[in-house]
């Protein structure tokens, strides 16, 4: 494997913060050591959560299918998403390319489970969360999910929706509120299952245990493509 598709853009600022984890990731002594990465970046691409909730008839999957035969065409071996919620529609995609698609929501399951971990809580949006892929790869693997309080969610909503994708500044204080809740319901672990919560992790993370899908992804296109820095073997 050579070169590496990525469909950008959903969200911009998610993009270049997997292309920079990547990057941060690869033990490299030259520009040359490095991933050859292609990127289709369609921040046109239709809302995923809107759709999965019905508040849209506009489905996304059509448009990222064709990001994927752009990259196809631009010879890409492996094709990633940084974003959780447009994994709602993996399967679909898949059928529809010849280049393997990772999913980043099993390769976080997988890494959970060779943890020993039991019980996680999940932050993500709306789409994520009512879609249940999360909980269908965890249950898979014998641990038990945590969804936040409506309460917490809409607080979830508001640092994605809000801060990140409206370019405001992060509201640590509901980010650390929703965190709080999950723990008291047992979670061992918190899921960042959504990209714009991997940028807020760019800057701050309040005190605890944080498994970023977007990291466990960089980590799987590091491996796949280049050489993986050993401090990054660890995730948790």
């Amino acid at each position: 494997m050579n070169k590496l598709g990525i469909i950008g853009g959903l969200g911009p600022m998610a993009t270049v913060s997997f292309m920079k984890r990547i990057i941060d990731m690869t033990d490299a002594s030259c520009d040359q050591e490095h991933i050859h990465m292609v990127v289709e970046h369609c921040p046109t691409i239709p809302d995923r959560t809107a759709y999965i909730l019905d508040h849209s008839k506009d489905n996304p999957a059509p448009a990222i299918i064709e990001a994927c035969r752009i990259l196809e065409g631009a010879g890409v071996d492996e094709i990633a998403i940084p974003c959780v919620t447009a994994h709602f529609f993996r399967d679909e995609i898949a059928k529809n390319t010849s280049i393997p698609v990772l999913d980043g929501v099993l390769l976080s399951a997988d890494y959970l489970k060779s943890k020993g971990v039991s019980r996680v809580g999940i932050m993500a949006t709306d789409g994520t969360i009512k879609s249940g892929i999360f909980n269908k790869s965890l249950s898979e693997h014998g641990i038990s999910a945590v969804v936040p309080s409506a309460k917490a969610q809409k607080y979830v909503m508001d640092l994605i929706y809000n801060d990140v994708k409206g370019g405001k500044p992060i509201e640590q204080d509901k980010f650390g509120a929703v965190a709080v809740e999950l723990r008291e319901e047992g979670a061992e672990v918190i899921i960042l299952g959504c990209t714009e919560l991997s940028v807020i992790a760019d800057e701050w993370l309040p005190d605890g245990r944080f498994l970023d899908v977007l990291s466990v992804l960089s980590r799987a296109c590091v491996m796949d493509f280049g050489k993986l820095k050993g401090a990054y073997r660890e995730l948790l």
